[in-house]
């Protein structure tokens, strides 16, 4: 893998985008099965067989942000079956089935809303975190999508949602310069035909998998890339992992903790590994769980002091025997090979090369060896 061109790894990645779940769903859950839920996803984005697919399904689940623990694991599930379907398809189209999700609808008090006095949630957090961004809509926008967007009710046992004519604002609005009768589907069409709707979704989805913000002229290049292909996602992640910011901010992002897990568990050549959903909590990262409706924060927080401290406990309680692939050759090198560590610090090389020195093969090295570079600073970062 360090002798194979990046721009092949690129290609391949791009050349596979299927979705590797199909065949493996998740009986239809009850109530009050979230951790089996938690657990089914966690194995599905641990498989080796994922790629883009999965990785764009974990990201638009922080886009479109729901929590388990707020709406359940029925109406949670059938939003991941959506998610699933939409990951890289149309944004236009993911969006509008977004609004008459269940589980959307009732994490964002879009359940009941009613048309003479609707709640504000939705069509706020609509523009400001998936559409359009801060700035780019007024308080009346938001008051008049919130009536826009009213009239739809959720069975919580089903997950069936229904349309009630009666409870909708069923008159003109005036909203982003247009005075009409608006539906929910209207109201998408009208963001997503906003400049800054491509702007938006380009420069959260370059921060995601850069780990910096696009400067102006990408971002221009990116938004008219995402706009020309009709809100297509596969496009824009093409023009973004094919930027040369990506290529020049290698290794600027810190790994969130389910990242670090899965990372760590392929490095390890593990495959009989399991994590329950009281653990994944513990590294302050749960599938379906995001803190709020801004998902998971972005930046230097995942590798602070606290996140330090965990990974090196989860790294000592990885590197176990009976966890390892011990056909891995106990040295320095062949380590950071499988972790996949090509260029290193001072530092980490002299605390590995004198791990590897004081401690006999005999004596657990490989472990060692393991436990140290997965605690590494490089090791930290995407």
């Amino acid at each position: 893998m360090a002798h194979r061109p990046l721009t092949d790894v690129v290609d391949e990645t791009l050349a596979d985008i299927g979705d590797r779940a199909v065949g493996l769903d998740l009986v239809e859950p009850s109530e009050g099965a979230e951790d089996e839920v938690i657990a089914w996803w966690f194995d599905r984005i641990n498989d080796p067989r994922t790629g883009l697919h999965e990785r764009m399904v974990w990201y638009w689940h922080g886009h479109f942000t729901t929590a388990i623990d707020n709406v359940g694991a029925v109406l949670m599930w059938e939003q991941h079956r959506l998610v699933r379907k939409h990951a890289l398809g149309n944004f236009r189209t993911l969006t509008k089935a977004m609004l008459e999700d269940g589980a959307m609808l009732v994490y964002l008090d879009g359940d009941g809303s009613q048309g003479e006095q609707p709640n504000e949630n939705l069509a706020r957090e609509l523009m400001e975190l998936f559409t359009l961004g801060v700035g780019n809509y007024t308080e009346d926008d938001v008051k008049a999508a919130a009536r826009a967007l009213s009239g739809y009710w959720v069975d919580w046992d089903t997950a069936e949602v229904t349309f009630e004519l009666a409870e909708h604002y069923d008159r003109p609005i005036q909203f982003l310069g247009s005075r009409s009768r608006f539906s929910a589907a209207d109201i998408a069409d009208a963001l997503c035909d906003q400049t800054a709707c491509a702007r938006h979704v380009a420069r959260r989805l370059h921060r995601h998998l850069v780990g910096v913000d696009p400067d102006d002229n990408h971002l221009d290049k990116l938004a008219a890339v995402f706009r020309g292909a009709d809100l297509e996602i596969l496009p824009l992640v093409e023009a973004i992992v094919r930027g040369d910011s990506f290529w020049a901010n290698h290794r600027s992002r810190p790994r969130q903790p389910v990242e670090w897990l899965i990372a760590a568990t392929a490095a390890l050549g593990a495959d009989n590994i399991e994590f329950d959903p009281w653990e994944l909590e513990v590294s302050g990262q749960v599938p379906f769980n995001p803190p709020n409706v801004a998902g998971w924060p972005e930046g230097d927080r995942w590798v602070g002091g606290s996140q330090v401290l965990g990974r090196i406990s989860h790294g000592l309680q990885l590197s176990r025997e009976e966890i390892i692939d011990t056909n891995i050759e106990p040295t320095v090198d062949a380590v950071l090979e499988r972790c996949s560590i090509w260029d290193i610090s001072d530092a980490t090389r002299a605390a590995l090369d004198g791990a590897a020195r004081d401690q006999p093969e005999y004596a657990q090295r490989l472990e060692l060896l393991f436990a140290l570079t997965l605690a590494s600073p490089e090791f930290a970062l995407a």
